[in-house]
């Protein structure tokens, strides 16, 4: 039992370094499409147009890069978690029985095998969350900041701040006079104004100077954004608390959901169609060429953002900076930004998402394939043993 033991150690070993190796270093090569996806979807074309507002858009590979720490830490503890939790499960409701020598074996249902994987998929997007929202935080402020520098000759605020708070009760609404970057934070008077509502100083006076105290701090960092990573950790939870770290959590899970879903129905359905004859129930039953399989893999990518793509920029805007003040939940965002900017909103970033989910599972597969390897043979290597 020892030996078995001590061989299923080592391939959870494997599969950790293995895994998070491969998770960590797709994440970094593909990170650049994830930037621009966010960027397309909370950018509004339009707005920038109208007003003539020059681009926003990064002018080097380190600006390209910014939130990518984010990201890949976020993935490395998404993909630990997953490969740690789902084999911890796996054994916990594994089948103990008893061979013709008396040896315990385990087995596991595939039922069974469902629910593990539910679960470790549950846990893993809980690690997600967190690392989407300061991601998407400093994908705005390097954004703002690029605004900020190439619009410095504009007579007005692009922030809004300076404007709304100049006077008492503004007398029309700032953003049908000038350009108010949604990627700055807006004060309490520009929510009140985005929403459409008469906004007054002398309501909820026992917030009235907790309130005053953030806007002063949104003003501040809408001048200068902070664009590294503790900086932004700092930054969120001084303005919004905890809730910073945990917006967009329903959406996040019923994205990753219809991910899964829609992977791997397309995905089975089609080798299915290339495999009629095949009666072999498992999910490596089917025998296919490389091509086949590239294929297979295009097919399911293209479904996934397709399917998913309106989830995807409903849960961008719920957690960028203003996604909690100015959306009540998702159906609202939805309908915001259907209004606002057309149905065309709910498909933005589709391009460079689509590029990432197509190139970030064949490299993952990749690296791992790789990684496994050296790790398999470096485990079998005696420290100090003679060749």
């Amino acid at each position: 039992m020892s030996s078995l033991k001590t061989i299923k150690e080592d391939n959870l070993l494997t599969a950790l370094v293995s895994g998070t190796t491969a998770a960590g270093v797709a994440a970094t090569i593909t990170y650049p499409f994830d930037f621009i996806k966010t960027q397309q979807q909370l950018n509004n074309g339009a707005s920038l147009k109208k007003w003539n507002i020059t681009g926003n858009y990064p002018s080097s590979l380190g600006q390209l890069y910014k939130g990518g720490s984010a990201l890949v830490i976020g993935s490395l503890l998404k993909n630990s978690t997953r490969i740690i939790s789902y084999n911890w499960l796996s054994d916990f409701m594994a089948s103990e029985t008893h061979d013709a020598n008396g040896n315990i074996r385990k087995s596991i249902s595939a039922p069974r095998i469902v629910i593990a994987g539910m679960i470790s998929g549950f846990i893993e997007t809980l690690w997600l969350i967190p690392f989407e929202n300061i991601k998407i935080t400093m994908v705005q402020n390097m954004s703002l900041h690029n605004e900020l520098l190439r619009n410095s000759d504009l007579k007005y605020d692009l922030t809004g701040t300076t404007n709304v708070n100049k006077h008492h009760k503004p007398t029309q609404n700032i953003f049908t006079k000038q350009f108010v970057s949604p990627h700055a934070y807006f004060t309490s008077e520009l929510i009140a104004q985005f929403k459409g509502k008469s906004f007054s100083r002398f309501h909820h006076r026992p917030d009235l100077a907790q309130r005053a105290k953030i806007d002063l701090m949104k003003a501040v960092y809408n001048k200068h954004p902070t664009l590294t990573f503790f900086g932004s950790i700092k930054e969120m939870y001084a303005l919004k608390g905890i809730n910073a770290f945990t917006a967009g959590t329903f959406i996040t899970f019923v994205r990753q959901a219809g991910i899964s879903t829609v992977w791997f129905w397309t995905y089975n359905a089609t080798r299915q169609l290339l495999d009629p004859h095949n009666t072999e129930q498992s999910w490596f039953g089917h025998k296919h060429t490389a091509f086949q399989l590239i294929g297979l893999h295009l097919l399911s990518s293209i479904a996934v953002v397709a399917a998913t793509q309106p989830l995807d920029v409903i849960k961008t805007h719920i957690q960028s900076k203003n996604g909690k003040a100015i959306y009540k939940d998702s159906l609202t965002t939805a309908y915001r930004l259907f209004l606002d900017q057309g149905p065309r909103a709910m498909f933005k970033g589709s391009l460079p998402r689509g590029i990432k989910v197509l190139v970030n599972g064949g490299l993952t597969a990749a690296i791992y394939s790789y990684v496994e390897d050296v790790v398999t043979v470096a485990g079998g290597k005696t420290i100090f043993a003679p060749e």
